[in-house]
Order: structure tokens, then sequence, then C-alpha cells
């Protein structure tokens, strides 16, 4: 049985009906009340926010990676979630119910840095830096190390860079 809440919520910023269905549907699996999501297709966090509209304000930022709980879809493009124990609102899009995994690959591209990343000679950002990779640059031979650095190789170098510096495609 599927039940369908309706409501009607006044705040001071305007009225706005919401519908929650207590399931959210991708083209090949349907998310159910209480599974977890996990923030994808951005490049550092996404917005949980205080009702379903862009004009909402911000409640806190919800990191690339982690893990929300899926309370509801309200039928906007929004999903009603819960993160850290606080409930909120964040775009479907960047959300997805397959947990992210640790992933070695062939190439990425350095991100979330106005100039340049640091390639270390050990996982480490109290170690020696060999050189600077420019925001933008490929790097390849991508793999985990630990829990905040790659080894990578850029220009035939091969040494560290931390993690959220790094975007696997």
């Amino acid at each position: 049985m599927v039940v369908l809440l309706s409501a009607t919520v006044y705040a001071d910023w305007g009225d706005y009906d919401m519908t929650y269905i207590p399931y959210y549907s991708t083209y090949d699996y349907t998310v159910t009340e209480g599974e977890s999501m996990y923030v994808v297709l951005c490049d550092v966090s996404v917005s949980l926010r205080y009702y379903p509209s862009m004009d909402a304000d911000v409640i806190t930022q919800v990191p690339l990676g982690e893990r929300v709980t899926f309370l509801s879809d309200v039928g906007n493009g929004y999903l009603y979630v819960n993160y850290n124990g606080i409930d909120g609102y964040i775009l479907s899009y960047y959300l997805d119910y397959y947990e992210p995994q640790t992933y070695a690959g062939n190439y990425g591209w350095i991100v979330n840095v106005d100039y340049s990343a640091s390639l270390r000679s050990l996982p480490s950002t109290d170690s020696y830096a060999y050189l600077q990779i420019p925001a933008g640059a490929i790097v390849t031979n991508i793999a985990d190390v630990n829990d905040e650095f790659y080894q990578v190789t850029y220009n035939g170098i091969t040494g560290y860079v931390l993690k959220y510096l790094v975007y696997i495609g």
C-alpha cells in the first residue's frame, strides 16, 4: 500500500504545496523511505535547504560522497532527506542510490583549486612537493593510497595528490 501525504506549508517565505511520496524512482531502481543515498555530480558539496526551492535558505553544505537518508520525494525535483540528524531538501540530480566506491583509474583532472595542486613525494601534506600541477590538468595512473591521497602521474612524474583535488570522471 502506498500512502501519499499532502500538505500545504505556510511560512514566512510563502505557501508551498507539497506531496510527500515515500519512494523515489529512477530508470532502474526505486529508493524507499529510510534508504541511503549519496551526494554525486558536484565538485565539492551540495546545499541542504529549508524548503524545496533554489530560493530557500541553505541549512548546511553536504560534501561530495556523503550519505543522506531518503525521507520522501516532494515531486518538484527535490528530495526530502536527513543528513546527520538534520532534515532538509536536496535536488535529486545530486543524489544517487549507488554508494561511491574508491576508484583507481587511468585518468582524472585537478579541480577545487584556484591555480595548482602540489604533487608530493609522500602521501602527507608535510612531504616535499615535487611540482605544482595546474588546475584543470590531466593526471594518469590514479591509485588509491589512503583516506586523503591518491598516487598519480603527471608529465611522467609519479607522486601524491590530495583526493579532493582530483576529479575522476
